[in-house]
């Protein structure tokens, strides 16, 4: 936890990778080493991911009346469910990594093979990954651009785990050799980070003005009762809006289903100029013929005010959702125990058609991404629908004011860098403001501040290397690095057994 956002504290993170390779070394000398490796490795990633999701529990307490009772869930099955890939590694790690210092190549490509498991099996969940533990932003995290977070990941456990080579058998200089390659891996990665963030020096912008808004209001008090007061407290906020091109609010700003609200629509189209164009969240349903609901889709909706009336121009409906509180992979079983959902204006959510880019008249084409969206690497569309931007609306206040908003926004800051692009982000309750295509927050609205931010959005960069080849680069990247590892190390052990002197015969 300590290494990742909002602390970034390496050395913490140095510590407890060392020493889980180091009780996995012990393992191999116990009774029953598969088990007891799956169990150590088990252990230690329990404890990383109750430390680094624990956050999660803050959503079960807004209507603790209801949910509070299953707060077991995300501090005991989340992070117990999310550690058995790293109990796997750990078993397989006892049963196959040599005892010299190659083992830490092992080591690498068994945790980056269970965190890619990690974040693709049952929609996967890509939080907090090795590489995170770098700033977003910062020299080091520009090498995001030629291997994504992914291949930072495999340069975050090379570096962090090689003191653990230090100890077991060969030669003082063949145990060293996973420490130099994890020393001259950041300083290559920091070298390049450097010379791209000169290169950043003069950011290019558009022509395009766009007004961030945020209320800070607790998600305790986003009722469908009080929309209407909420509504008015946008739109006194959604003012001087001379040269802007869009309004932008958050996900789930108005606690109802705005498409479905006439009221509300006509009090947006009453209030803001013709012409004005809003982009918000919410929650929309489609009906039957029968009029009944048969799917409710969490949306990003673009309404443009023309003659008085707001008109719907764009569409997009999130993808990747949140288990449990958006989707429900294990509906009978929750259904049996009495829970059915977090959110008050529909039981689940479905999953819309994937990433799609948006269109809209006045305004460079946007790739959308909500909420936790933007915690997945190249979701966003490529090649002829790369976007000139993307826009990540959310709402953070399910979290209250804990840790998960900021590693949130790390991981968003990530998709800037590996995909070369602008993103402007407006979270209710979380940070809000654009980060350029490096990576950087540079100008922003505090999280939980009601305020308003009024920006000029950026040019975006030519496709990037990560952009075009994907994890191709970083899979082949520690392949190399692992075998590179692997054979420094078997030469110095011969090496160093050649120079050896016999035994002297009795």
């Amino acid at each position: 936890m300590l290494g990742h956002a909002p602390f970034f504290i390496w050395p913490a993170y140095a510590v407890a990778l060392t020493a889980l390779v180091l009780t996995l070394d012990d393992a191999k000398r116990r009774p029953k080493p598969l088990r007891s490796g799956f169990a150590r490795a088990w252990w230690f990633a329990s404890g990383q991911f109750v430390a680094g999701t624990g956050w999660v529990a803050n959503a079960f307490l807004v209507s603790a009346g209801d949910h509070a009772w299953l707060i077991w869930a995300p501090l005991i099955v989340l992070p117990a469910g999310l550690a058995l890939f790293w109990g796997l590694a750990g078993a397989v790690y006892v049963r196959r990594a040599p005892t010299h210092a190659g083992r830490i190549a092992v080591f690498i490509l068994l945790v980056m093979a269970v965190e890619y498991l990690r974040s693709t099996v049952l929609s996967g969940f890509p939080w907090n990954l090795p590489g995170h533990v770098f700033e977003a932003g910062g020299a080091i995290s520009q090498s995001a651009a030629l291997v994504g977070a992914y291949g930072l990941s495999v340069l975050a456990l090379c570096l962090f785990a090689a003191p653990a080579a230090l100890s077991g058998p060969g030669s003082r200089l063949s145990r060293s050799i996973p420490m130099v390659c994890g020393l001259v891996l950041i300083a290559a990665s920091w070298g390049f980070g450097q010379f791209r963030l000169v290169q950043a020096q003069t950011l290019v912008e558009s022509d395009y003005q766009l007004q961030l808004v945020s209320l800070n209001l607790p998600q305790e008090e986003k009722r469908y009762a009080a929309r209407h007061d909420i509504l008015e407290q946008y739109l006194a906020l959604s003012s001087n809006l001379d040269d802007v091109d869009a309004i932008i609010w958050p996900e789930g700003a108005i606690p109802a289903m705005l498409l479905e609200s006439p009221d509300l629509l006509a009090e947006i189209a009453d209030t803001l100029p013709s012409g004005m164009r809003l982009i918000t969240g919410t929650a929309r349903v489609e009906r039957g013929l029968n009029g009944r609901a048969h799917a409710y889709y969490n949306s990003l909706i673009s309404l443009k005010l023309e003659n008085n009336r707001p008109v719907l121009e764009a569409q997009y409906d999130k993808s990747r959702l949140v288990p449990f509180g958006e989707s429900n992979p294990l509906l009978s079983l929750t259904d049996w125990m009495g829970f059915d959902s977090l959110s008050e204006l529909a039981p689940y959510y479905s999953p819309g058609n994937g990433a799609q880019t948006l269109q809209l008249d006045g305004l460079p084409d946007m790739a959308p991404l909500i909420c936790y969206e933007a915690v997945y690497s190249r979701y966003s569309p490529r090649q002829l629908n790369r976007p000139a931007w993307l826009l990540n609306i959310s709402n953070d206040s399910w979290y209250g004011n804990s840790a998960g908003p900021r590693q949130l926004l790390n991981q968003t800051q990530y998709r800037a860098i590996e995909e070369g692009l602008p993103l402007v982000r407006v979270a209710a309750a979380g940070i809000s403001g654009q980060i350029d295509p490096y990576g950087r927050l540079i100008e922003s609205i505090p999280s939980r501040s009601t305020e308003v931010l009024s920006i000029t959005l950026l040019e975006g960069l030519d496709d990037t290397p990560y952009g075009v080849y994907g994890n191709a680069l970083w899979l082949i990247a520690s392949l190399v690095l692992a075998a590179v590892m692997h054979c420094l190390t078997v030469v110095s052990l011969a090496h160093s057994g050649r120079g050896a002197r016999p035994a002297e015969g009795r």
